[in-house]
């Protein structure tokens, strides 16, 4: 009996206190009690739901995680935004998943493309124009490389997240072991003699070729060669200087075989495959993206310059990796987009992407940083690629057709490299259906 009146007691006192609770409550619920000051107070404390920006990329390796790390700062950085990743394979698949999302109305707020694939969505008119921004004291844009490569049609639509260039890469191992010293190389020619004699000393492949069509149109450009005439009218690219690079390493591949080229797999599967084999010894060397750098060891490999060919100077294409944002987004998220590329495009931000990933920093500013300077002094080759663009960098081939000529660039790749045709003969192939995708543009003008 004392233990039910002592649990009776318990639940009227209990009942009483919660009468209490929801008078108070009650109280301060009344617009008429005088505790609205409080009340607003109370409110203005309560966590809010942040705005989330979906953000794609086609990033692997190395550039895949420290893009994470900075999605993840400037999320923590901020009260009002939160960047969520989705991630795709490489920069074409980023295309084709931009354009499900564009057909179905529901675009990202943010992508990162690669020029071809940039400059295709410039001319399906679906980019937001960007010169307000860029614009703002903030952005600081004079500060900012290559901006202008971000222009289609007099107006602004993509500005540069890195800048790329195409490096070659080797074992300074194996080169010294064979004698050979890289910097005394003068051309092309010479590197293939070069990898026949490490393929016989060695038995390894004395340089490895990307399965890139970027690669391949820097090589015809350092034989001389162009994708277009001056006017820009006739395409060119079966053109002497064109034939005469890509049989060069048709030969090597195919013929000599002293070189390789590694196609294939899910994303950039391929491109890491060559570097591995570089790593592991099974190859001398590559041609790689300034990006590479997070992902070597530079106690075993050195970063060195393009060749040229034929007597002709190198003319590596020095290229903006765009980000982009859309029109079909809401308001909200284009400034919330925005305030992220701000964040990733500042100083420090930008030398510690080019620090971790290799790529260069967008920013002028970005090389006095202590980030970059003191990374400098531990691999003297962070600033190679810097060198290159600035001693022998070119612009990137603006495609009227929106990518169109690109592709056909893509498919004679694939059949030299792979297929082992004649460049002659894939160049003329290409050529003619180039040109008629040219001549249509023109002719709508």
């Amino acid at each position: 009996m004392k233990k039910q009146k002592r649990n009776m007691k318990s639940i009227v006192l209990t009942v009483m206190s919660l009468a209490l609770i929801l008078v108070g409550v009650a109280g301060c619920s009344n617009p008429n009690n005088g505790s609205t000051a409080n009340n607003g107070a109370n409110a203005s404390t309560a966590p809010t739901e942040k705005t989330k920006l979906e953000f794609y990329y086609g990033l692997g390796g190395k550039l895949g995680e420290t893009m994470d790390k900075l999605i993840k700062d400037f999320n923590s950085s901020n009260e009002q935004y939160e960047v969520v990743s989705i991630v795709q394979g490489n920069y074409s698949e980023t295309l084709q998943a931009l354009q499900a999302s564009l057909a179905a109305g529901a675009p990202p707020a943010l992508a990162i493309n690669g020029y071809p694939e940039f400059m295709k969505l410039a001319k399906n008119d679906v980019l937001l124009p960007l010169d307000d921004q860029i614009n703002e004291p903030a952005y600081n844009k004079d500060d900012i490389l290559l901006l202008e490569q971000g222009k289609y049609n007099e107006a602004t639509v993509g500005v540069p997240a890195f800048v790329s260039t195409q490096m070659m890469y080797y074992r300074k191992d194996i080169f010294e072991k064979v004698g050979i010293d890289y910097d005394s190389l003068q051309n092309f020619e010479q590197l293939a003699e070069a990898a026949k004699t490490i393929k016989e000393k060695e038995g390894i492949n004395g340089w490895s070729v990307m399965w890139y069509a970027e690669h391949m149109i820097d090589y015809a450009r350092s034989a001389g060669g162009d994708i277009a005439s001056a006017d820009g009218k006739t395409i060119t690219i079966d053109s002497e200087e064109w034939i005469y690079a890509w049989d060069l390493i048709r030969k090597s591949i195919h013929e000599d075989k002293t070189m390789e080229t590694v196609y294939g797999g899910n994303g950039w599967e391929w491109w890491y495959k060559t570097i591995d084999n570089v790593m592991n010894g099974k190859s001398a060397g590559y041609t790689g993206s300034s990006g590479d750098g997070g992902d070597l060891d530079f106690t075993k490999v050195a970063t060195g310059m393009q060749k040229g060919f034929n007597g002709s100077k190198p003319r590596p294409v020095a290229v903006s990796v765009m980000f982009n944002m859309f029109k079909d987004s809401s308001k909200e998220q284009q400034q919330g987009a925005w305030e992220f590329v701000k964040f990733f495009s500042e100083a420090k931000q930008t030398a510690y992407w080019a620090v971790e990933t290799g790529y260069i920093p967008i920013r002028n500013s970005a090389v006095e940083t202590d980030i970059f300077q003191n990374q400098l002094k531990v691999n003297p080759y962070l600033s190679v690629p810097l060198e290159q663009v600035k001693a022998n960098g070119i612009a990137p081939y603006i495609d009227p057709t929106g990518g169109k000529i690109y592709a056909e660039i893509e498919l004679a790749k694939d059949k030299v490299l792979v297929q082992n045709m004649p460049a002659a003969q894939a160049l003329k192939e290409a050529k003619e259906k180039a040109q008629k995708e040219l001549d249509d543009v023109l002719n709508k003008k």
